[in-house]
């Protein structure tokens, strides 16, 4: 594993690449291009729906459970117990029918894990996410302040305040993985052209957290099934 920007701690993110990283995005992008773009329609809603079933994709899990992260977890944030407090989340950002241009302002991420005090999101892009292209805009440090003044809507914790100074554009090749502190501030970088991006999210926490212990465990995530979609 190798550091190319940022420092989680210091910093609240950090851009690390990793031995596999590279080929298996390739491939994680050959598949998305061959078995899920292929099915779009004029229908923005099953469009979306075929973007939320490449999150469940069996290559896509293996990403996210791979060797690499056990590197990752152990050696650099030294989380004891790993475990896995989220499903993989799919962020397609596009000016097209699909993406609608739609993308979160500044938000931080904690108030919709609720989880242990010990956590981190992990964010890759099947493309690469330059300064010119859509991605995330970041305020490195910002983690250090713990919780900002906003307010928790149906999208995610918006922040009261939306102009600052030393933002910036993160950048990430495709297969790069972004690790981000929940209470790291950060936006979608929107795009500028008929271009997208395409990245993919997860949520990972330490079960040795002993202030995760005392709250016995909670976490803000919740299973539903929606009983009358057979009837649709």
């Amino acid at each position: 594993m190798k550091i190319v920007s940022g420092d989680f701690f210091k910093q609240g993110f950090a851009v690390v690449k990793t031995p596999a990283g590279s080929s298996q995005m390739r491939m994680l992008t050959e598949r998305f291009s061959s078995r899920y773009s292929p099915r779009f329609q004029n229908d923005p809603v099953r469009n979306r729906n075929i973007i939320k079933l490449f999150a469940e994709d069996i290559d896509v899990k293996r990403f996210f459970c791979g060797p690499d992260f056990d590197e990752i977890f152990k050696d650099y944030l030294s989380m004891a117990e790993p475990v896995q407090t989220g499903p993989v989340v799919t962020h397609y950002t596009a000016n097209d029918l699909t993406g609608g241009n739609y993308g979160l302002p500044y938000h931080q991420d904690w108030p919709s894990m609720g989880t242990s005090a010990k956590g981190v999101i992990a964010w890759v892009s099947i493309t690469d996410a330059k300064a010119d292209a859509p991605g995330l805009t970041i305020l490195p440090c910002s983690h250090l302040t713990g919780l900002w003044p906003g307010e928790q809507t149906d999208t995610g914790y918006v922040l009261s305040e939306q102009a600052f100074d030393n933002a910036l554009d993160v950048e990430v090749d495709a297969g790069q993985i972004l690790l981000m502190s929940p209470y790291l501030v950060h936006k979608t970088r929107m795009p500028t052209e008929d271009n997208w991006k395409l990245s993919l999210s997860c949520r990972f926490d330490d079960l040795s957290c002993q202030q995760w212990n005392r709250r016995n465990y909670v976490s803000a995530y919740r299973t539903t099934v929606d009983r009358s979609t057979y009837e649709k």
